[in-house]
């Protein structure tokens, strides 16, 4: 399925917010172990942690878009992932399952798309051996609980999946009230078209 083209050197939609890897599916199957979930806050010595998660990311999203690997052996720009403590407004949080390195959320407060004072969450991604089994479900769940109000989540266009999945995800946490709309946009230079979900986060009691 890859298109044989050269990598960019900056793929559009890594680390610029608003691209979600194929996850989870919402409801573990009947008769799944039920895992215990929990998310964990990253701190700048989690780089070369993230660096390689990062990597297993971009090549799912690049089975998807047709990428090719570099010539370095590498993916799209995750070297850039150090901006996640050098801007203001974001936070990186590893998944767990019962413990174990499970994948990574990355938040930001100030939305591709809709702008500051809107939550997005910017990259989301959870390992094979753990999905199909609610993990990413939950993960999603908390992170949406951690801050009431606005939320934006973004997915690629060519990444069904990863619609499936947030749809409902955000279906079930807003009870249906949320909007999912394509749109297009261009951000420095790179296009971008995809599907955009937006919705509120309420506290919980």
């Amino acid at each position: 399925m890859l298109r044989h083209v050269s990598p960019p050197a900056r793929p559009p939609h890594i680390l610029r917010g608003g691209s979600v890897a194929m996850s989870d599916t919402p409801t573990p199957p009947a008769g799944a172990p039920r895992v215990n979930v929990t998310l964990e806050e990253a701190g700048p010595e989690a780089v070369p942690v993230l660096r390689r998660l990062m990597q297993l990311y971009l090549y799912d999203l690049g089975t998807i878009d047709g990428w090719n690997i570099s010539t370095e052996g590498l993916y799209g720009n995750a070297e850039k992932i150090e901006r996640f403590w050098t801007e203001p407004g974001r936070r990186a949080f590893f998944i767990r399952a019962d413990a174990a390195l499970a994948g990574f959320a990355l938040i930001r407060d100030q939305a591709e798309h809709a702008g500051a004072g809107t939550w997005e969450i910017s990259e989301f991604f959870v390992l094979r051996k753990f999905r199909r089994q609610g993990v990413g479900a939950r993960a999603a769940t908390q992170l949406l609980d951690l801050t009431p109000g606005p939320w934006e989540v973004t997915q690629l266009a060519s990444n069904l999946p990863a619609q499936a999945f947030w749809r409902a995800v955000i279906g079930r946490y807003t009870s249906g009230d949320f909007t999912d709309v394509e749109e297009a946009h261009d951000q420095s230079g790179w296009p971008w078209r995809g599907r955009i979900q937006r919705f509120k986060a309420r506290r919980r009691p």
